[in-house]
């Protein structure tokens, strides 16, 4: 399979994502009782959901673009490198934290079974994987293609890929239901030159306040899912 392309297309829609502070504040929350003392965080981007990391914390940025690295050490004090979770050795890595984060990024990755089992290497002992990752292929459209996507993942998918790679689920549910049908609005019906940027905020600022009721209610699909797992 050819590597889906990233385009300047891309980069735009992910500046777009990076300016939605309460649906990236929304984003964090589904995570922040398990973080731990130290963070690996995989696809840092810009640093948007970074931010919202524990202070007390030790945290590496990773990226593999260099324009984002660039502005990682830009903004951040924290530790800042150059790592691709599929290709590069788990090295000086190994066992050095116990907490790995990443949001919309294995989606990205060809061979995601490959990167989940060095996430397994790369954690301490009881160390735990917090992934968001895009779900359900059927809404799977022209935002996924802009964005390079592999997939979107099923529950299930999700659950059996960390499984195989030595964790033990704890959590995993889907998120964002409203995302959902805008996401395939946006994906089939939309023009892929309408403003991305006016969308997001709109969503930002009237639909994010609305899905915090996900706290109490899981929906039985959504756009993302939500995974915390721990090494056994």
């Amino acid at each position: 399979m050819s590597k889906p392309a990233w385009t300047e297309k891309s980069t735009k829609i992910l500046e777009t994502a990076s300016d939605l502070p309460r649906y990236n504040r929304w984003l964090i929350s589904n995570f922040s009782p398990h973080f731990g003392k130290t963070i690996l965080e995989i696809g840092s981007g810009t640093g948007a959901l970074s931010a919202f990391f524990p202070k007390e914390s030790f945290k590496t940025l990773t990226d593999i673009r260099p324009e984002f690295i660039s502005i990682l050490k830009l903004n951040f004090s924290d530790q800042v490198e150059f790592y691709d979770i599929e290709k590069d050795e788990v090295g000086g890595f190994k066992g050095q934290f116990d907490t790995i984060f990443s949001s919309n990024v294995f989606e990205h990755i060809e061979r995601d079974q490959i990167a989940l089992n060095k996430c397994f290497e790369i954690l301490a002992p009881s160390g735990r994987l917090l992934l968001f990752v895009p779900a359900c292929q059927e809404i799977f459209g022209s935002l996924d293609k802009d964005m390079g996507h592999y997939r979107r993942y099923t529950l299930d998918e999700l659950k059996k890929k960390v499984e195989i790679a030595g964790f033990m689920v704890e959590r995993i549910f889907y998120a964002n239901l409203p995302g959902y049908f805008t996401w395939w609005a946006r994906g089939h019906l939309i023009s892929s030159k309408s403003n991305d940027s006016l969308f997001g905020k709109l969503f930002d600022s009237l639909i994010t306040p609305l899905i915090y009721i996900e706290k109490f209610i899981k929906p039985p699909f959504g756009q993302s899912l939500v995974l915390v797992a721990k090494k056994k």
